[in-house]
């Protein structure tokens, strides 16, 4: 009866230590631009945002033991951005409907966020690449935006954690985008 006991006691150990790794996170991308200039006049634009890769594995965070886990974003991810895009657009005076001339393509190009360490230093890294083309007519407006955000942290990140971090990268992409002077420039210039 004794040995029984005891093989129960270590089967729970096992389980309770195996189980004690952090969990797999999920993340809702929900940029937001705190900052846009607001226009004189603009021409209206309707928006489209792709995500050609559709992968929605974005990297992985690890506790101190080693143990790995998947962090995701989901599925929602180009309403999201198109959310935020047409929100800021509005904000800056431009007409954003499904019929305008000027058609405006925004595309997730690279999104990437992991826990690296060295054994002592432990830091969050993010990337996010996005492209943006506004076409009207004859004239065309291209850009390609980079963000990347480094942050050092003492404990493994979580789901809340790992939501702040994403989107303050996806909101610092958007930003350089919709604050860009050429791409603003383009808007004006089409409403004469």
């Amino acid at each position: 009866m004794r040995i029984l006991g005891l093989i129960v006691f270590a089967l729970s150990l096992t389980l309770v230590v195996g189980c004690s790794g952090p969990l797999p996170q999920r993340i809702n991308l929900a940029p937001e631009v705190t900052s846009a200039p607001r226009l004189p006049q603009s021409i209206p634009v309707s928006v489209d945002v792709n995500y050609p890769s559709l992968q929605l594995k974005i990297g992985t965070v690890a506790d101190r033991l080693g143990n790995e886990v998947p962090v995701w974003i989901t599925d929602n991810i180009r309403n999201e951005v198109q959310k935020a895009t047409t929100q800021t657009l509005n904000k800056m005076g431009v007409v954003t409907q499904a019929t305008a001339d000027a058609q405006m393509s925004l595309s997730i190009d690279h999104l990437s966020y992991n826990l690296r360490s060295d054994g002592i230093r432990r830091e969050l890294v993010g990337e996010m690449r996005i492209s943006m083309q506004v076409i009207d007519g004859q004239r065309r407006y291209q850009g390609t935006f980079e963000a990347d955000k480094r942050e050092e942290i003492f404990r493994t990140p979580s789901e809340e954690k790992s939501h702040e971090f994403i989107n303050a990268l996806a909101s610092d992409a958007l930003f350089q985008a919709l604050n860009d002077p050429e791409f603003t420039r383009f808007l004006i210039a089409g409403a004469r």
